[in-house]
């Protein structure tokens, strides 16, 4: 992705939790920040460094922005702290900037962290709570399923949303599934036949408090899913786009690896070997400049050259990363294609990257 357009996907990244939003601080102003982080089981979590992030301007990206650990603190006896900031150090010229306090994890894997922006002389944090989820797997007859337990009521804001992130034993993403509930149900279609997987329930919520709003996420530990054995019928099928290699890296069962597309690309199209009536496709970490683009369709063909429509994914302004999709056209297709809209200038609109694109009979 080109600078230019990596910058207009972090404005609009910005304007999804903050707005680019304008500080209300006076740079003299003095800061109270305070709050309490307890253990999993509700007691204080004593005696512990406490790490903030601060983002360069409102957007909530630290790992791009810098401002990475810029802050320590320490817990007391109680699990409570303390810190004071000045007016200056909440701003980036006239935008607030986002901090992140990071939730001390219990060393298998677990995280967790609370991003706000800071509007008020005294900011009162609500307690952050580590958490784990203790998740189990157990295989079903068509997938896996995902139990774990959710958050306590100890815990301001527990009515939040959970999802599941299936990842590589590298930290490769192979699948994200949200708005989930225990348990989460992961079918054979979203593994295929991939190994070392591993499977991590995640919670956000937004808590208000004191006119600052909280915006809280949790990972719970990783468990390991089981090796499963669905295999698309479109494994190892030739690819069309601009400057496609052979074999094709988008349908080669490596499920987390991007593939990063020539510019102006507009259509990924997979040619099966042999013509087939199709059930379901799966798409994996596509990248595309949701805001602007008009059209995002699947589409099937029996001859490269007459498509016919098979979904359209596009959600409003949305455009996800995964889709899921139910096909139900009843002839025969050799060709899929994953298609979005054109324009006089092309790659403000095309196809950035791909994993994976999946059929299944």
């Amino acid at each position: 992705m080109s600078m230019t357009r990596w910058m207009t996907v972090t404005c609009a990244a910005a304007v999804v939790f903050s707005g680019c939003t304008e500080s209300q601080i006076d740079p003299e102003m003095e800061i109270q920040l305070s709050g309490k982080v307890l253990k999993e089981d509700g007691q204080p979590l004593a005696n512990t460094v406490l790490m903030m992030n601060r983002s360069a301007n409102s957007s909530c990206v630290f790992s791009l922005f810098g401002g990475l650990d810029w802050k320590s603190m320490k817990t007391g006896t109680d699990g409570a702290f303390k810190e004071e900031l000045l007016g200056v150090d909440t701003r980036a010229g006239d935008l607030a900037r986002c901090f992140e306090l990071k939730i001390p994890g219990t060393g298998t894997g677990n995280y967790g962290a609370a991003s706000f922006i800071i509007q008020t002389e005294a900011v009162q944090v609500p307690p952050l709570q580590q958490w784990t989820g203790k998740p189990m797997v157990a295989a079903d007859t068509d997938g896996v399923r995902v139990t774990y337990e959710g958050l306590t009521a100890s815990q301001a804001g527990n009515s939040g949303s959970h999802s599941v992130t299936v990842r590589t034993k590298s930290d490769g993403y192979v699948w994200v599934s949200n708005d989930v509930s225990s348990p989460a149900t992961l079918n054979d279609d979203l593994l295929e036949d991939a190994a070392d997987l591993k499977a991590t329930v995640s919670i956000r919520r937004e808590v208000t408090l004191d006119k600052t709003t909280f915006s809280i996420r949790h990972d719970g530990d990783p468990v390991a899913l089981p090796k499963r054995s669905r295999v698309p019928v479109s494994r190892g099928a030739s690819c069309i786009y601009p400057e496609a290699p052979t074999p094709c890296a988008l349908t080669d069962g490596d499920l987390s690896s991007k593939v990063a597309l020539p510019n102006g690309t507009l259509s990924v199209a997979i040619q099966l070997p042999q013509p087939k009536v199709l059930r379901k496709a799966v798409v994996r970490n596509l990248t595309i400049l949701a805001g602007l683009t008009s059209e995002l369709v699947l589409e099937g063909s029996t001859d490269g050259t007459t498509w016919v429509l098979l979904a359209d994914l596009r959600e409003g302004l949305s455009v996800r990363s995964y889709y899921e999709v139910a096909l139900s056209h009843p002839t025969a297709l050799s060709q899929v294609r994953l298609r979005t809209a054109g324009s006089s200038n092309a790659t403000d609109y095309d196809i950035d990257s791909l994993s994976e694109l999946s059929l299944f009979e």
